[in-house]
């Protein structure tokens, strides 16, 4: 059975999703740093699959880029607990959500 980026962000997405809501039941810090780990896996394959869709665009590179960065920033932050990497992170990850959907208004093509 081959896996594609594209699966693999699928299946973060959904894992991040099941462990948020583990974490937010049971209060658990292990899980919640499961799912801050999870949140950082996801946003790193959403940002791969958003780089894969077939088009030249400045605004792929912005969209992509803000994505993998958020996650980066994600890990940094769990390895450092340095609190204001969480804003840094959240500007990534807007910065990838509104060049995604800039890229949608670009283009038919779709990472998922």
């Amino acid at each position: 059975m081959d896996l594609d980026t594209r699966t693999l962000a699928q299946a973060g997405l959904i894992g991040y999703i099941a462990l948020i809501a583990a974490a937010f039941i049971t209060g658990n810090p292990l899980v919640q740093t499961l799912a801050d780990v999870a949140f950082g896996i996801a946003v790193i394959l959403l940002g791969i699959v958003t780089y894969q869709i077939p088009i030249e665009s400045r605004v792929k590179l912005i969209a992509a880029g803000g994505f993998v960065a958020a996650g980066i920033t994600q890990f940094v932050q769990l390895a450092t607990g340095i609190a204001e990497l969480g804003l840094a992170g959240t500007l990534f990850l807007l910065a990838g959500l509104v060049g995604y959907i800039a890229l949608r208004r670009e283009t038919t093509a779709t990472p998922f």
